[in-house]
């Protein structure tokens, strides 16, 4: 899919994702894969700076702590910026729907669709050899992401029983948007999804479009959506 969408256009222009920040909202994310080592990243924006001079403004502790109080997880009190910010590579993680840190697919039977769109987003475009060298991905494990030099937001919907709450993607999309992401994916529906007539989701939508963040769904999963519908 990657030249159905134009990617080699955007990697001859050097565009890799670098500086970029992508929230995938799903079933988490194996944060101990080779694919989001967060070494392997901070080498490949190495490079990038070695051969285009180019720096960019990565999402951090830091900002994240300046950030924290306008965070709907701030509520209640909530996790510390250091307790959110797992590394370089994965810069933010949070369980919304079971309220803790735990972002991983190791306590749950949802599966890992969260680390399948993950990987199709970012995946790195460098392996780690395990003796502190890297390898190109491409030509190591023949797969990278579309975008491999973006950091990674994860925010985990679907918890140890399953299903996934509208309220906690709702809330993981504002939250995305505070934390400047440029992009948020949704890969999750339902076959007979209902409709809504609430006035305070009407109005994060309308918010939506007021910001520079691209929020995107899957469509067409399960059928035709109207299947289910009328």
């Amino acid at each position: 899919s990657a030249e159905m969408i134009g990617s080699s256009a955007a990697y001859a222009a050097g565009l890799t994702g670098a500086g970029t920040r992508i929230a995938v909202i799903d079933t988490g994310t194996d944060t101990d894969h080779q694919s989001f080592d967060a070494a392997a990243f901070a080498y490949a924006l190495a490079e990038d700076a070695k051969n285009s001079g180019r720096t960019y403004d990565l999402l951090d502790e830091a900002e994240i702590r300046e950030k924290l109080p306008q965070l709907n997880i701030s509520r209640n009190g909530g996790p510390s910026a250091q307790e959110l910010y797992v590394n370089e590579k994965l810069p933010f993680g949070y369980n919304y729907v079971d309220h803790d840190l735990d972002i991983t697919h190791d306590h749950d039977d949802q599966g890992e669709h969260g680390s399948h769109v993950a990987g199709i987003a970012t995946s790195n475009a460098y392996i780690p050899n395990g003796d502190g060298t890297f390898s190109t991905a491409l030509d190591s494990v023949l797969v990278q992401g579309v975008a491999p030099d973006a950091q990674l937001l994860v925010m985990k919907v679907f918890g140890q029983n399953g299903g996934a709450y509208d309220s906690d993607y709702m809330a993981a999309i504002e939250d995305a948007i505070v934390l400047g992401a440029d992009s948020v994916n949704l890969s999750l529906g339902s076959t007979s999804p209902g409709f809504t007539r609430s006035e305070a989701y009407q109005e994060v939508m309308d918010r939506l479009t007021e910001s520079d963040t691209v929020v995107v769904i899957s469509a067409g999963n399960a059928g035709h959506w109207a299947d289910n519908g009328f």
